[in-house]
């Protein structure tokens, strides 16, 4: 986790090839969501059981949102860009690359504006990382690997809004 926290390119491509780290990237991801979950249900002012059940809910939508995130970032990367990589060798990198998401525990700190930047550093942090790993593991240069990035970023903040705005609806 230091490692791919530190932008390692080496750490990504050993990731890429080690099929047994695969339970490890997603507990890594799952991880990086509970400290989101725990810090922002802190940083608004739950108890106790809020905050724990911010952690597990957090846990569980980061879960479901990686594998989102991998499966557009495999189809965008290989049919636009012609990355060269398999589901899982893609999936590894990119969920260790969200290990400076245990940032988010920072956000629990009830003292402005620390849970806002503690948010935008982990936030900014995670898409350099996450650019970094798509381009160790897909074998795509730093422009391609950014536009992949952008492109299903844009795709799941439209996602994002459509689902947000059938739940308001109801």
């Amino acid at each position: 986790m230091v490692k791919s926290a530190r932008l390692n390119r080496d750490t990504f491509l050993e990731l890429k090839e080690d099929s047994t780290a695969t339970v490890q990237a997603l507990t890594v991801l799952a991880l990086a969501g509970a400290s989101f979950g725990f810090g922002f249900a802190a940083a608004i002012g739950y108890n106790t059981i809020g905050i724990l059940l911010g952690a597990v809910f957090g846990a569980v939508v980061s879960m479901a949102l990686g594998i989102v995130w991998v499966s557009l970032t495999f189809l965008i990367g290989r049919s636009l860009f012609g990355g060269r990589a398999n589901y899982w060798s893609l999936a590894r990198p990119v969920f260790f690359s969200t290990s400076p998401g245990l940032i988010f525990l920072i956000m629990s700190i009830p003292v402005s504006p620390i849970p806002d930047v503690a948010r935008a550093i982990g936030v900014a942090w995670i898409a350099i990382s996450t650019v970094i790993a798509v381009k160790s593991a897909m074998g795509l240069d730093t422009q391609r690997s950014l536009v992949t990035f952008i492109i299903v970023a844009f795709i799941v903040l439209l996602g994002y809004g459509f689902v947000a705005s059938l739940l308001s609806a109801i």
